[in-house]
């Protein structure tokens, strides 16, 4: 192990007695930026992914929804991991202005009494602008909806719906009391809510929020076995569609960007291949002397695995850099195209259009280290299958009809 160790390091950085091999370096370059890229979308896609999942089922889906006759019998729901249970009820409608703007929307009519240890919700609804509602009589709305009805806090519009109970239209005056910025543009547009006490509808639902979204699952189990009668809904089925998209896409980029892999292994196995031609005497050689074929295999793959571990190391090395300070280069990115975009207004001949803005302020970033592994195994077991098919068929050369030859 100690000499064939040794070759391999010598091989790996040497190439007909020169310093330097060219194949092995583009090999590693190529190997690590693949492993930087990979490891940078697949953590802004993560944190994306994350963002949406988490203001979806923190202002909108829950967890768990379970659909109830009684608005009371919420609070007999006294599972460990359950963080809190509100009643509410959706309506569909038009909210029109004092000015005559109007717009459909939906109001969420919920027990603000009930959501008050609800943290999560009240952080990712980030209020900009006045309180929550009181009463049943006051609304906060979402911030592009406030702009498009062109309406501050302190304002009243009015909400026309049909109401389930009584099968009949129905116009109420609301008082608003807020704006929210959920950072999500469908609930920005187009969701509002008000306080449940004094609205009266036959479809109301409970929304629960756990611990942990993901033991969803368990609590299931345990409400279904505490409460046979009801049919509890997990936010997994409620945005399946949604989430499943999600899933999909992210396997895809990794199978698109996971290309570079097969790039890079189909180039080490030509280049070692190639070694393999240019040192054959030399191999020819070794087995005169008592080498077995399973040295000579052992000597280009531990190429390969070198090639590897200086490819993971400086590639996830760099990918988790570059991911930690995305926000950092995008903004001096930007700095750059504004300052490119001020020196061309003195050119007369220029026609650069206005810049646009981004909706989100920053690019959200989320590390699963289960992704970074699956990156690393997948990238050191592709450069060992390439180092190991290069030399399969050379290490079973006979030293006689080699010298013979030459």
């Amino acid at each position: 192990m100690k000499w064939t160790s040794s070759l391999s390091s010598r091989y790996l950085f040497t190439h007909n007695g020169r310093k330097g091999h060219l194949g092995n370096t583009l090999a590693v370059l190529g190997l690590s930026i693949g492993i930087m890229t990979l490891i940078t979308v697949l953590t802004v896609m993560n944190g994306f992914q994350q963002g949406f999942i988490t203001s979806i089922n923190e202002i909108y889906s829950y967890h768990i929804r379970i659909s109830l006759e009684e608005p009371e019998d919420y609070e007999k729901f006294q599972i460990k991991d359950i963080r809190s249970a509100v009643p509410f009820t959706d309506q569909q409608g038009i909210l029109t202005t004092p000015r005559a703007l109007n717009s459909g929307g939906q109001i969420r009519f919920l027990d603000f009494k009930a959501a008050e240890n609800d943290t999560a919700f009240h952080e990712q609804i980030n209020i900009i602008e006045g309180r929550f509602p009181a009463n049943s009589h006051e609304i906060i709305l979402g911030s592009y909806l406030a702009r498009y009805l062109a309406v501050l806090p302190g304002e009243t519009l009015q909400f026309s719906f049909l109401n389930p109970s009584t099968t009949s239209f129905e116009n109420r005056e609301l008082k608003i009391t807020g704006i929210f910025n959920s950072g999500y543009y469908e609930y920005d547009r187009n969701l509002a809510f008000s306080n449940l006490s004094g609205f009266s509808n036959n479809s109301l639902i409970v929304g629960i929020k756990l611990n942990n979204h993901f033991r969803d699952r368990n609590v299931i189990k345990e409400i279904k076995a505490s409460y046979p009668d009801l049919n509890p809904v997990s936010w997994r089925e409620y945005n399946s569609a949604f989430f499943n998209a999600l899933k999909i896409e992210k396997v895809f980029m990794f199978l698109i960007v996971a290309l570079i892999f097969i790039v890079v292994a189909v180039n080490i196995y030509h280049s070692m291949k190639r070694n393999v031609k240019e040192r054959i005497a030399e191999l020819a050689l070794l087995k005169a002397i008592g080498g077995t074929p399973k040295d000579i295999r052992s000597i280009y793959t531990n190429q390969g695995i070198m090639i590897s571990l200086i490819s993971t190391v400086a590639g996830t090395t760099l990918g988790i850099i570059l991911s930690s300070n995305i926000n950092e280069i995008i903004t001096l990115l930007q700095r750059i195209q504004y300052k490119f975009y001020e020196w061309s207004q003195f050119i007369p001949w220029s026609q650069n259009s206005v810049l646009g803005e981004f909706y989100f302020t920053e690019i959200p970033i989320q590390f699963f280290w289960q992704d970074i592994l699956t990156i690393n195994v997948s990238a050191f077991l592709t450069v060992l299958i390439a180092a190991y098919a290069s030399i399969k068929r050379a290490s079973r050369i006979l030293p006689s009809e080699i010298f013979r030859n030459e």
